[in-house]
């Protein structure tokens, strides 16, 4: 007889108690740890949007004679920043201007139905360097911000949409140019 066949049955199975409670233990870690970074990830994105509180819209190029970032804020705030560059030799300007609820309402509903949040950080053809590219940033809940860039119009479809609707409101608002 063998010194393990010795052993009382609740001693002989011990060890196999003990893996399969480590084993449950691990298990029960990774569900804790796969639901929290499930929740973390779900925090860094609005929940509906009213969580929204700034759009921007910033376009350039590098043989572009200016660059210009539009920002939108949930609170009406409008404003237009134009980058001079000087070998073109323009000059920085500063415009603002009045977003009204409703547009940036509908402009915010709009990202988040365009899946915005959910697209991809880049969208940039590695061969391609020196053409037109956008960035379009939203800013949310507690000051969050999500990103995506592009170049050259890559990247689906939802982009073109969301691009077409900044600058359309861009259009709508009346801004006035601050003296620097």
């Amino acid at each position: 007889m063998t010194r393990s066949n010795m052993l009382p049955p609740l001693q002989r199975q011990g060890g196999l108690r003990r893996a399969v409670f480590a084993l449950t233990l691990c298990a029960g870690t990774l569900a804790v740890g796969a639901n929290l970074g499930a929740e973390l990830g779900a925090a860094q994105r609005p929940a509906d949007s009213a969580d929204i509180s700034l759009i921007s819209l910033e376009t350039d190029c590098f043989g572009c004679s200016t660059g210009e970032r539009l920002v939108l804020r949930r609170d009406g705030q409008a404003s237009l920043i134009v980058t001079g560059k000087a070998r073109h030799r323009t000059q920085d300007q500063v415009s603002v201007g009045w977003v009204g609820g409703d547009d940036f309402e509908a402009l915010a509903r709009l990202t988040l139905a365009q899946g915005f949040m959910a697209l991809q950080d880049v969208y940039d053809d590695p061969q391609t360097r020196d053409g037109a590219w956008i960035i379009i940033s939203i800013e949310h809940s507690g000051g969050k911000t999500r990103q995506v860039f592009r170049r050259e119009g890559a990247g689906p479809a939802a982009l073109d949409v969301i691009e077409a609707a900044l600058q359309d409101l861009r259009g709508r608002i009346a801004f006035k140019r601050k003296h620097l």
